[in-house]
């Protein structure tokens, strides 16, 4: 069994998370539809969110389980669109929250594990990005802080007298108008 490989363990975490989810709300359809309109987000679209939700999450989840035998652009799309599935569900939650809609179920079970939205609901959500996020991370979506850190870098600017010898920096320092102005009187 030397070619048998299994996803990263937050990989495999989280898509079994959003298997169990996608089961659940495919099992209830119709509570999960209910669960989606109190959130009074979809509106008109409530029916394909029904639907289209739990695929998608369906194939991330089968995704992050094959992570191993897949091609790379496939696992880091599944990465990605695992982000983008806890992005929604936190969205949901919080706006919902922040509105004082009163939601019976989060839904995020279907009919099953439900649950009132309080502010626990909330921190769950954020642990789902998190997990989403290392998730993404351990299978090389571009993710990591690290990434983040050289990109920052690169934007940096550099103050005078802060960078570099005790001189100060290296390039000339620009002088606004309204200066040059109070040095000519």
């Amino acid at each position: 069994m030397a070619g048998l490989r299994r996803p990263p363990l937050a990989a495999l975490v989280y898509g079994v998370l959003l298997a169990g989810m996608a089961v659940g709300q495919l099992a209830s359809l119709d509570e999960f539809g209910e669960a989606l309109e109190s959130y009074e987000f979809f509106g008109p679209l409530v029916p394909a969110a029904q639907f289209g939700l739990p695929v998608i999450e369906v194939l991330v989840a089968v995704g992050l389980l094959l992570s191993s035998k897949l091609p790379p652009h496939a696992v880091r799309a599944s990465g990605l669109v695992g982000v983008l599935v806890a992005l929604v569900w936190s969205t949901l939650a919080v706006q919902a929250f922040a509105r004082g809609l009163k939601v019976e179920n989060c839904g995020c079970f279907g009919a099953f594990l439900s649950q009132e939205l309080r502010w626990w609901v909330l921190l769950e959500d954020a642990y789902m990005l998190l997990l989403a996020l290392l998730a993404a991370s351990s299978l090389a979506v571009g993710l990591q802080p690290a990434s983040w850190r050289s990109s920052l870098r690169s934007l940096s600017i550099t103050r005078p007298g802060k960078s570099g010898s005790a001189g100060g920096s290296s390039r000339p320092k620009l002088r606004s108008e309204s200066s040059v102005a109070r040095k000519d009187r």
